[in-house]
């Protein structure tokens, strides 16, 4: 597990399992939850570019990386408390929270239900915006448990050649994420995610959500969404699809250092 130098790492005990973070730079605390499929170590790309204004977090979620997967327990109330717990044993205090897709539906619901404990929201093309899609969640649960032991049948070369489009080193990082999930992350598929609007309805802190780029009628029903925020705005990136950071950086992050200036 190669970090970057300025990097440590480290394990807490949240929630009933261990949780693996790594934590950089310095300022006020700004925690990092990854997407299905990832981990904390996905995040050194724009980690990088904000670790000398904030005291970054990123951890991996259960089933993912080195945290600890078990046999059940993957609704989100579930990923609300692992997130929770974690900043309560590190003693995060008014944190901005920002999370990609998983990780957005997580921050989101932590920030609705613990409405007091976030400074601030980014929510990168969270899961959620739509509700559970038309696979039922017996099959949904399966396909991804197949895709899971699919991955572990490659290795970490011949999964990096799939993220051909990337950067090189990013490629690995992904392709190594996708050799640390477990089979149980299979039961996040099978519990889905609540809608992001009834979400939305009860977060009060400032929120910026990215959103990949889509058609006009898509837009609207995001804008449509988004209206449930109390103080909230919502960017489609051009150009961007899902993992948004990835796709148009320079665009996703000029969006981003706006928002956290005003935060």
């Amino acid at each position: 597990m190669n970090l970057p130098a300025s990097w440590m790492t480290d394990t807490v005990d949240a929630n009933g399992i261990e949780l693996q973070y790594y934590r950089t730079g310095d300022g006020p605390p700004l925690v990092m939850a990854h997407g299905f499929s990832d981990n904390g170590r996905c995040w050194t790309p724009l980690a990088a570019d904000l670790a000398d204004d904030y005291d970054l977090v990123m951890y991996d979620a259960r089933g993912h990386g080195h945290s600890d997967a078990p046999e059940t327990d993957y609704a989100i109330e579930d990923r609300v408390a692992d997130l929770v717990g974690l900043m309560d044993a590190l003693s995060l205090v008014d944190p901005i929270l920002l999370g990609h897709s998983m990780g957005g539906s997580t921050v989101a619901w932590t920030a609705a239900l613990h409405p007091d404990l976030p400074r601030a929201l980014v929510l990168e093309d969270p899961a959620g915006m739509y509700g559970d899609p038309e696979t039922g969640p017996d099959e949904r649960a399966r396909m991804v448990r197949e895709n899971v032991q699919d991955l572990a049948t490659q290795s970490v070369e011949e999964l990096a050649s799939e993220y051909s489009d990337r950067d090189p080193e990013l490629a690995r990082r992904l392709a190594v994420a996708d050799t640390e999930c477990r089979p149980q992350i299979a039961e996040i598929a099978r519990e889905g995610y609540p809608e992001l609007g009834d979400a939305f309805a009860e977060i009060t802190c400032p929120t910026l959500v990215l959103k990949a780029d889509a058609d006009p009628q898509t837009r609207a029903t995001d804008l449509d969404i988004a209206d449930a925020l109390d103080s909230g705005r919502l960017v489609h990136v051009p150009g961007a699809g899902h993992c948004i950071f990835r796709d148009q950086y320079d665009a996703a992050y000029a969006e981003l250092r706006t928002f956290l200036k005003d935060v």
